[in-house]
């Protein structure tokens, strides 16, 4: 290439390492990018290992260029006026099918009805697609000492959160996150708090009704 010429070239879409899915046969993969030179662009041409594809000589460039299902190398070649020639790869994953849904993070805190943190609570996250007739995909963690969790990879913005642990309610929500990234901070309502407090009452109440019978009792006896 003659000096103070140069060709810039920059591949958009897709990005190196990019996993791909294609609802229609043959694959093909979008190529976009943009490319320029001081004496003007001649030709781009992209090519798989399957095949290649003329992509007009503008400065911009976006054309289809054949697949095959798996690992794919994909190259891009501009050619300028002069015959200088700057070429670009890169490395996709073709799979066939819908999209999986997005995978999102959740993080927070489990604590008590006082806001105490509450360590070694399983915290689950479910979600249903029907991709291969119909699948559950689950990701489960457990509360640190400070009440913290992180769910990682749960597949879809609609989720099913399940939160136990010995001693306490469960607690279930259906839940719809709008971000990829979200906090969510839990509370735990101890098992059997109502009923305790119930039999304290009950309890009290069969004290006083005993000692009430022992004074009428004795008060017969003594003529008061």
């Amino acid at each position: 290439m003659p000096d103070g010429e140069t060709i810039n070239l920059t591949i958009t879409s897709p990005k190196e390492g990019d996993e791909v899915w294609i609802d229609v046969v043959p694959p093909h993969v979008a190529v976009i990018g943009e490319t320029d030179a001081p004496s003007g662009i001649r030709s781009v041409i992209v090519q798989s290992e399957i095949g290649e594809v003329s992509c007009g000589s503008g400065t911009k460039f976006a054309c289809s260029v054949p697949v095959s299902v798996g690992k794919n190398r994909i190259t891009v070649i501009a050619t300028d006026n002069l015959g200088n020639r700057a070429e670009k790869s890169l490395n996709v994953t073709v799979r066939i099918g819908i999209p999986p849904p997005p995978a999102i993070t959740v993080s927070g805190r489990v604590t008590d009805l006082k806001g105490n943190p509450i360590h070694n609570v399983s915290v689950r996250f479910e979600s249903v697609f029907w991709l291969d007739g119909g699948k559950d995909f689950s990701e489960t963690n457990t509360t640190g000492r400070d009440g913290r969790y992180l769910i990682e990879n749960a597949l879809g913005s609609r989720q099913t959160v399940s939160v136990q642990k010995e001693g306490y309610l469960t607690l279930q929500r259906e839940i719809i996150f709008e971000d990829v990234t979200n906090e969510l901070d839990l509370k735990l309502e101890p098992s059997g708090r109502a009923t305790l407090g119930f039999d304290l009452q009950i309890g009290i109440i069969g004290v006083l009704g005993a000692l009430l019978v022992f004074l009428e009792v004795r008060r017969r006896k003594e003529g008061w």
